[in-house]
């Protein structure tokens, strides 16, 4: 016989959408949340967090019936943070993007493994990119913006952030907070996972919470996954190197430095034998290796390119 499974704890919900100029999208994403929320649309708000100083997002808000929370500072990990700190006592905040579309079920899923599994800082669903029709199969084959739909209840060593349930009073009893310093950079989901698991605090995969996130056709191009994977390889290095003594960031940033470079050339060996033997899916990914190297290769010596540059 199994062991009765424990209720789900129906605890009130915040549904934070940090968006930036995508107005556009938001009425279907508000149809999507409230459509595939389930039983726990009964206990849920919506908020958009506008990241836009011109606040383009408000007369979207009122026209959907929506709370609207402005933040005008630059930066995801600001619109984040602004989410987290609307949130009333006792409040859950689940954060999804303003360009994806959740799926049936996606936020009972997340609220039923945050119940069933300890009740975590943070649990994390999944998020299924799709590409659109007529995208080059080598991107497709190279697995860029692609993640690993990982197991119920499995406890997880890093975050993203684009469709996630927060215990915003949990998060903040751990002193953890997004790093709003980081601006345009990007990096602020790392940062924030291993600052919340360095204070004590757990991470847990929820693979029944799907949101979808078509590819717009403008990031199809291997210019474009060239530029974004330098700047995650150039992120990486700088997040893993800013902590501690002058000394030891000189240490640190000299062994990302060498293991750079190393990959660099390692990656680039072995690139021209997926070659040799016509293998395009092999080239595709270590061509991406080659780009993240090449990034954390930057990344050491100061070279930080911001991920979301704006105009």
């Amino acid at each position: 016989m199994n062991p009765a499974r424990p209720e789900a704890e129906e605890r009130p919900l915040l549904v934070a959408v940090t968006t930036f100029r995508r107005t556009e999208l938001l009425a279907p994403l508000v149809m999507a949340i409230r459509a595939g929320a389930g039983a726990s649309a009964e206990r849920m708000r919506i908020v958009f967090v506008d990241n836009d100083p011109a606040r383009s997002a408000e007369e979207v808000a009122a026209e959907l019936d929506v709370a609207y929370l402005p933040e005008p500072t630059p930066g995801i990990a600001a619109a984040r943070q602004a989410a987290l700190d609307a949130a009333h006592t006792g409040e859950l905040v689940a954060m999804v993007d303003d360009d994806v579309v959740p799926l049936e079920g996606w936020l009972d899923a997340l609220v039923e493994t945050w119940s069933r599994n300890g009740r975590p800082a943070v649990v994390m669903g999944y998020v299924d990119y799709v590409w659109p029709e007529g995208t080059d199969p080598w991107i497709v084959a190279g697995g860029f913006m692609r993640r690993r739909r990982r197991r119920n209840g499995q406890r997880l060593d890093a975050l993203a952030t684009g469709n996630v349930l927060v215990d915003a009073s949990q998060v903040a009893s751990l002193g953890v907070r997004f790093d709003t310093s980081l601006g345009l950079a990007g990096g602020e989901d790392m940062l924030f996972g291993r600052s919340l698991l360095a204070a004590g605090g757990a991470i847990i995969a929820s693979a029944d919470s799907i949101v979808r996130d078509e590819v717009p056709a403008e990031r199809t191009t291997r210019e474009f996954v060239r530029r974004r994977t330098i700047s995650q390889g150039q992120m990486r290095t700088e997040l893993l190197t800013r902590d501690g003594s002058l000394a030891r960031r000189i240490v640190l940033r000299g062994a990302h430095l060498v293991g750079g470079v190393a990959r660099l050339v390692i990656f680039s060996l072995r690139e021209l034998l997926a070659r040799a033997r016509g293998d395009r899916a092999a080239q595709a990914v270590l061509r991406r290796r080659i780009w993240f190297a090449q990034g954390r290769t930057l990344g050491a010596l100061g070279r930080i390119t911001p991920a979301y540059a704006r105009s």
